[in-house]
């Protein structure tokens, strides 16, 4: 079964949204969610009894005897993302918090078939189910490249993967699961760890720099994910269409960059890049030979920021957001790169908007961070759909 993403929201599921953010008293709560005292006291009495909640501290004395603070209770619930990276994929199991409990990265998988994901997740949710048997698996979040429909979770179209074709994947797993699932693009996925705490009902973006150039883009705090579940992608081709770089929009990828590098690179270079595995690992090989001053690797990087800067320059020219938030494979750059994107966005922008955007690196660059904003896009959606009471759930 596929999770409603329909906004509902009903009293305990607004009192643990609130929470997600930060504790708060009932008087703040009262506040935030505009219900009376003693329906929020039974909501807040329920939502602990079901260990969704607990109180955390004290608030600050004010004269007299000092509020207790509720917060979310981690050591009940369990939510699980899935990461589909063709290649490869990743597995998390995470708290209500977003505290990873557990990890897996399967082997042999690097080429994906449907049946093998569909057979992987379902041994992984088995063995959860037996090691962490105190806890209840809530739901299961999915986080993928290309177009999906928002509605009925299937994978529209992936690019580069032509067997992942209207693939029914969240409604074939939640099936066999019996869990709500939920599934989106993967960079979404990224956004979504690193704005869960902004608590900014604000215009931001976060820039996915992977195999091609995704804004994902939240307005007035919320992420908007278009008809197609992949709003905001941009296509190399488009961001290298001037002038010398036209021919080389594969710079604005991590595989491309890596790839050219190697094409035209000094023996030394090249040992060093070769011997590493993974397309980002290479890449970010070539982004520290450039650092060293490697003239080959310089020249690449230096197209690939000019064209980049422009690029941003352009989007916020068109939706003007107060933060930006450069991610993907460029969170494990250099402050002296990202400083040199934002200087190339920042020379074609009009000065009020150059003086009022904020640009910055992104704070979640472990390799899990797909699969864990899966397990936050997963929750938020589920707080927000209209479904049994919270207190009912996994007792």
């Amino acid at each position: 079964m596929v999770a409603d993403a329909t906004p509902a929201m009903d009293t305990p599921r607004s009192i643990v949204t609130h929470l997600l953010a930060r504790p708060m008293s009932l008087a703040e709560l009262g506040a935030a969610t505009g219900v009376s005292l003693p329906t929020l006291r039974r909501a807040v009495h329920d939502l602990v009894e079901a260990r969704w909640l607990r109180i955390v501290g004290r608030a600050q004395a004010t004269g007299g005897r000092p509020a207790n603070l509720f917060g979310i209770d981690p050591t009940r619930h369990v939510l699980i993302g899935v990461h589909l990276e063709h290649p490869g994929m990743r597995l998390v199991a995470a708290d209500l918090t977003g505290e990873v409990l557990d990890e897996r990265v399967p082997e042999g998988v690097e080429s994906l078939e449907p049946d093998a994901v569909h057979a992987i997740v379902l041994d992984y949710l088995a063995s959860l189910r037996v090691r962490l048997a105190g806890r209840a698996l809530l739901g299961l979040g999915l986080a993928s490249p290309g177009f999906i429909d928002p509605q009925s979770g299937a994978v529209l179209t992936i690019g580069r993967v032509p067997n992942w074709n209207h693939l029914p994947l969240a409604q074939r797993l939640g099936d066999a699961s019996g869990l709500p699932v939920t599934i989106g693009n993967d960079v979404d996925a990224m956004a979504a760890v690193e704005f869960a705490a902004n608590g900014v009902a604000g215009t931001y973006a976060y820039v996915g720099f992977s195999e091609g150039v995704k804004f994902s883009v939240f307005l007035d705090g919320r992420p908007y994910v278009g008809r197609f579940g992949n709003a905001g992608l941009v296509d190399p081709r488009l961001l290298a269409a001037c002038g010398d770089r036209a021919a080389t929009p594969d710079l604005l990828t991590v595989h491309g960059l890596a790839e050219r590098y190697l094409e035209r690179a000094r023996p030394a270079g090249a040992r060093r890049v070769r011997a590493l595995g993974e397309a980002r690992e290479r890449f970010l090989a070539v982004l520290d030979l450039a650092e060293s001053g490697d003239p080959d690797a310089e020249e690449l990087v230096g197209w690939m920021t000019e064209m980049l800067g422009t690029q941003i320059a352009a989007f916020v020219l068109l939706l003007q957001p107060e933060l930006l938030v450069l991610g993907g494979a460029l969170a494990g750059a250099s402050d002296r790169l990202l400083a040199a994107i934002d200087g190339v966005a920042r020379r074609h922008l009009p000065t009020l908007l150059d003086n009022n955007l904020v640009v910055r690196c992104a704070r979640a660059v472990t390799p899990d961070a797909a699969a864990l904003g899966a397990t936050r896009v997963f929750l938020d959606r589920f707080l927000a759909a209209d479904a049994p009471p919270l207190s009912r759930l996994g007792v």
